[in-house]
């Protein structure tokens, strides 16, 4: 079953209208900054990548980057700006509020899930279902798909990057996967067998079957 981008989203990332993906494994892309070439040192064709296993990628110093594993090849984006951080915070908070009353489980930031052996990818938040605690080896990476993973759009993300994340969650359990738009001040939700939706400013959001009695006005998630 395929899935693809909205239309408002591919319309912010500037991509074509024909732009679609599939929950089977993804193929290998070449990069996924839409910079300038002086600016992507490490976005070059993939036949000159060193790629690394995920016990590599573990061992990575801290260089006040963020780091994510694309079928093994390394993925290094900058900290985020403070709009981002802003946003990040309050979707943080208001989902730890939910889930703290309901005793449902844990908010997680920028915690890394390995999706595939050589895939590991990092939500700007994440919600993970109180039963799948034991499932958490807490030193090391979550081998699994988080319930609801959330991804906030940056001036440097790339529709081809997105689309590969989110069908990568999708596939590896995730039930949701909603991706804010600070300069639209909106939420699109997708789930499985293609189905999404886009909610704006004004409009509540809920979580369907994880965060039951949960519901906030999109506009509180950017302010």
């Amino acid at each position: 079953m395929e899935t693809g981008l909205s239309s408002r989203l591919r319309e912010r990332l500037s991509i074509p209208p024909p732009a679609r993906f599939s929950l089977a494994r993804p193929e290998r892309s070449a990069g996924f900054f839409a910079r300038k070439p002086a600016e992507m040192a490490y976005d070059v064709n993939v036949a000159t990548r060193t790629l690394m296993t995920v016990e590599e990628f573990e061992k990575l110093p801290d260089d006040c980057n963020l780091h994510e594993l694309d079928e093994g090849e390394l993925i290094v984006m900058p900290p985020p700006r403070p709009r981002h951080g802003m946003v990040q915070r309050a979707v943080a908070v208001a989902l730890d509020r939910a889930v703290r009353k309901a005793g449902a489980g844990m908010v997680l930031t920028e915690c890394g899930f390995r999706l595939a052996p050589d895939v590991v990818q990092a939500p700007d938040v994440a919600f993970i279902r109180e039963e799948r605690r034991p499932e958490i080896a807490w030193d090391r990476y979550c081998e699994f798909g988080p319930d609801l993973a959330v991804e906030i759009l940056s001036p440097e993300d790339n529709a081809a990057r997105l689309q590969r994340k989110i069908s990568r969650y999708l596939a590896a359990g995730t039930a949701i996967v909603w991706v804010l738009d600070p300069d639209s001040v909106t939420v699109t939700a997708y789930q499985r067998h293609g189905a999404f939706r886009t909610s704006t400013a004004d409009d509540w959001i809920e979580v369907p079957g994880l965060l039951p009695g949960f519901s906030i006005q999109v506009r509180a998630l950017f302010e």
